[in-house]
């Protein structure tokens, strides 16, 4: 279990293919989950989602430069 209240489910294989910066959506996932009382039937493919998001909301900010 990862994060700091041990509720992020990942295997070793998942884990290895996280996006950059896995560290703090691991955080953010257990942290979002520990006060929502929200669950997810995947975490790996929740971490992809999110990372996927935001790396979404990064790239018209970078064509404007």
């Amino acid at each position: 279990a990862y994060g700091r209240y041990r509720n992020v489910f990942l295997s070793s294989a998942e884990l290895a293919e996280l996006p950059t910066l896995w560290e703090q959506y691991i955080e953010r996932l257990s942290e979002y989950m520990e006060s929502s009382g929200k669950d997810y039937k995947n975490h790996a493919v929740t971490i992809r989602r999110w990372a996927n998001a935001d790396k979404k909301k990064e790239e018209p900010s970078a064509r404007n430069k």
